[in-house]
């Protein structure tokens, strides 16, 4: 109950300043643009290979804000269950898209949040003076890389399953997402009786 009593002063003092205070730290999202959504496992895109779902997002970047890709400095693209960490997805999309090869790519991973991540990543270089353009988004493939079968019991140490913190990193995300729904729902709700 603290902690969201914490978050939610975060949240409060943030929103004071106001977003149309002006500041020579402000990033600018000049795009934004998303991958093709469909269902799990029978929708029309289910044997679709991830980085075919971001291809169609880093040429409408270009075409967009009509960038010369040269300019982009940074690439960061949250991703969960693909192989390689990720990271092959977005280089090999951006290879697709016919970008140079001198812009850096890196995968994060923060399970459901991993996109967001990559958001704020580019955000925090931009802000610290690190590259003054780059792209952040995430892209998965569900139906191609299922989260249950990413997990091999049988290399588990036995510790984990004496420790129930540990033991509920195996749950699945269907569940956890219960549990952080209700979680955000209280944190509003507080957030709502603060403000008034």
């Amino acid at each position: 109950m603290e902690r969201i009593q914490s978050i939610s002063k975060h949240i409060a003092n943030k929103t004071k300043a106001g977003p149309s205070k002006k500041s020579p730290n402000d990033v600018v999202i000049c795009c934004a643009v998303r991958t093709a959504l469909t269902k799990s496992n029978r929708g029309p895109l289910k044997n679709t290979a991830p980085e075919l779902l971001l291809l169609p997002c880093f040429k409408a970047i270009v075409e967009r804000t009509k960038i010369d890709p040269k300019y982009i400095e940074d690439v960061v693209i949250g991703n969960v269950l693909q192989s390689g960490a990720g990271v092959y997805t977005s280089r090999i999309s951006q290879y697709l898209a016919g970008w140079p090869d001198q812009i850096t790519t890196v995968a994060v991973n923060r399970l459901c949040s991993s996109g967001l991540e990559a958001v704020t990543t580019i955000a925090s270089k931009i802000i610290a003076g690190v590259i003054d353009v780059g792209i952040g988004g995430g892209v998965e493939n569900m139906s191609m890389y299922d989260m249950n079968s990413s997990v091999n019991p049988d290399v588990l140490s036995d510790e984990i399953f004496e420790n129930e913190c540990a033991r509920n990193c195996l749950l699945p995300m269907g569940h956890t997402s219960e549990v952080s729904l209700s979680f955000f729902i209280h944190l509003i709700m507080l957030f709502k009786q603060e403000r008034g």
